[in-house]
């Protein structure tokens, strides 16, 4: 079953929005998740959606693109890039956002691209 844990209103001016897609089935992410977890739970602008295997990934990009993030981060392996690309073309986006992989779920990488999103636009 998919979790969404935190959510920032899509109106929500002046606010970074930066969606986390986290695959817990993913081992190297798998250590770190409840420390990913707290973080995001203590930011409320992060939007955390984890998926149980990669046949939800599209369902969670879907989900994903309801709030307009500015970024997704992924937390998982290059399967799950790899769905999450090929979501992006799925028509639900009304822009793309950047994809960035959360090497190892690395709380101290997820924390530098939310400053990032903080401070303005983002590279495509």
């Amino acid at each position: 079953m998919s979790k969404v844990l935190s959510l920032v209103e899509p109106g929500s001016k002046g606010r970074a929005r930066v969606a986390l897609l986290s695959n817990p089935g993913s081992q190297s992410s798998l250590a770190r998740l409840p420390r990913i977890r707290a973080f995001c739970a203590d930011h409320p602008e992060m939007f955390h959606y984890e998926v149980e295997d990669l046949g939800q990934v599209g369902e969670a990009m879907k989900s994903i693109a309801r709030i307009r993030p500015n970024l997704v981060a992924i937390n998982g392996c290059e399967g799950t890039l790899g769905a999450a690309q090929a979501a992006l073309g799925n028509g639900h986006f009304v822009e793309k956002p950047p994809l960035v992989m959360l090497a190892s779920g690395r709380v101290e990488k997820l924390r530098q691209l939310l400053e990032q999103a903080r401070s303005g636009p983002l590279p495509a």
